[in-house]
C-alpha cells in the first residue's frame, strides 16, 4: 500500500501492543485486509502492563527486517514517546499517535520528534468540545501542516466527556450528541486543509449500522476510520470504493468539453462548483484500486491465493472477552 493511501483512504486497526501474537500481527502472518496498523500503547494497555508492551514492541521492531503493514504507534504520553525514541527500531515506524491532543502537547510532541515523524493528534481533550478550544487546536495543527498528515477524532473518549455517553445500539455516531461536535470540527479544520479521520465505531458485530456510518462518513470527507478486527477493516474498505455512477458522473465533472451545467443519472452538475468533489473522488479510486492489487500481490507472493476473505473478529484487533456467569 503507497504511503498516500495509507495516510489518506485506508482503515487504521488499533492493536493494542500487549497481544500475545503482536509479531504474527506486524509481521503479516495474520489476514488482516487493506488498513494501516496503529499499536496502542496507551488506552487499550493496562497501565501496570505498558513498560513491559512497550519493551516487547521495541523487541519485535528491532527483529524485522520488513513489515507488510504501515505502522503508526500510539506512545501513552511525551515520556513514553522520549523512550520510543530512543529505543525502538525507527524505520518501522510511519508515525506517532497522540493521545488526548491538546494546544500544549502537539509543541511538545513537535518538539520532541525534531520533524523525524508525521504526529497524528486525535482530538479528544476538552478543547476539542469548546469552540474556541476546537479553533486553537486547527491552528496549531495548521501551524506543523508539514508534519500532521491527518488528525483523528477520539470518539469514545469526547462521549465519556459528554457526561458518561455511550454510543447506544443501532446507531451512528452522527445519531447521537457527538454528531454536531464531529460536524463543528470540520468547519474550523477543513478550511485550514487539515483532514479529519473517521471515528471509531466499537459495536463490534454490527456490521450494518458500520456501513451506514462509513458512508455517512464519506459524505463529511472523513476517511482512514478506526477499525477494532479485521471484520470492521473489510466493511469500512469496501464502503471506500467508489461506485460505477459517481466514477461516470466524476469523469463527465472534469471532461474540459463538459458544459457549464449538464444534466445526468438525474442530477445536475456544475464543474465549476463539483470539479473538486470529481477530483477527489477519482483520486479515491485511484488509490483503492492500487492498495486492492498490492494486498493481491502481496497473499499471491505469500501463496494465500486472494487477500479479500474477511477473517473471524478475534483474529486480530481487540480481544473479545467471553461473558461469564459468577456463582
Amino acid at each position: 500500500m503507497t504511503p498516500s493511501a495509507s495516510f489518506h483512504l485506508a482503515p487504521v486497526l488499533y492493536v493494542p501492543a500487549s497481544r500475545p501474537d503482536l509479531q504474527a500481527i506486524l509481521s503479516g502472518r495474520k489476514k488482516l485486509g487493506v488498513c494501516s496498523l496503529a499499536v496502542c500503547l496507551e488506552d487499550a494497555v493496562r497501565i501496570d502492563d505498558r513498560a513491559r508492551a512497550a519493551s516487547r514492541l521495541c523487541e519485535i521492531l528491532h527483529q524485522a527486517s520488513s513489515l507488510p503493514h504501515t505502522i503508526f504507534v500510539r506512545p501513552a504520553d511525551s515520556e513514553m514517546l522520549e523512550r520510543l525514541l530512543d529505543a525502538a527500531q525507527l524505520d518501522h515506524i510511519a508515525a506517532f499517535v497522540l493521545p488526548k491532543a491538546t494546544t500544549r502537547n502537539i509543541a511538545r510532541w513537535m518538539e520532541l520528534t525534531c520533524g523525524r515523524f508525521p504526529i497524528l493528534p486525535i482530538l479528544e481533550s476538552n478543547e476539542a468540545l469548546d469552540h474556541g478550544g476546537r479553533r486553537e487546536l486547527a491552528a496549531v495543527c495548521a501551524e506543523y501542516s508539514q508534519f500532521i498528515p491527518r488528525v483523528r477524532i477520539g470518539a469514545n473518549d469526547l462521549f465519556a466527556r459528554l457526561g458518561g455517553l455511550r454510543r447506544p445500539q443501532g446507531c451512528t455516531v452522527y445519531e447521537t450528541p457527538l454528531g454536531r461536535v464531529i460536524d463543528e470540527l470540520l468547519e474550523v479544520f477543513v478550511p485550514r486543509d487539515i483532514p479529519l479521520s473517521g471515528p471509531v465505531f466499537d459495536r463490534l458485530d454490527d456490521l450494518k449500522t458500520l456501513e451506514r456510518e462509513v458512508e455517512l462518513d464519506i459524505h463529511r470527507g472523513l476517511f482512514c476510520k478506526t477499525a477494532l478486527n479485521p471484520a470492521q477493516v473489510a466493511t469500512i474498505w469496501s464502503g471506500y470504493k467508489p461506485g460505477e455512477l459517481e466514477i461516470e458522473e466524476a469523469n463527465h465533472i472534469l471532461h474540459p468539453d463538459s458544459p457549464a451545467v449538464f444534466g445526468m443519472n438525474g442530477s445536475m452538475h456544475e464543474p465549476a462548483c463539483h470539479g473538486e468533489w470529481a477530483r477527489r473522488l477519482l483520486t479515491r479510486q485511484s488509490m483503492h484500486r492500487a492498495a486492492e492489487l498490492a494486498l493481491e500481490r502481496r497473499a499471491q507472493a505469500n501463496g494465500n491465493g486472494s487477500g479479500h476473505s474477511i477473517p473471524g473478529l478475534e483474529e486480530a484487533g481487540y480481544p473479545i472477552h467471553k461473558a461469564s456467569t459468577v456463582s
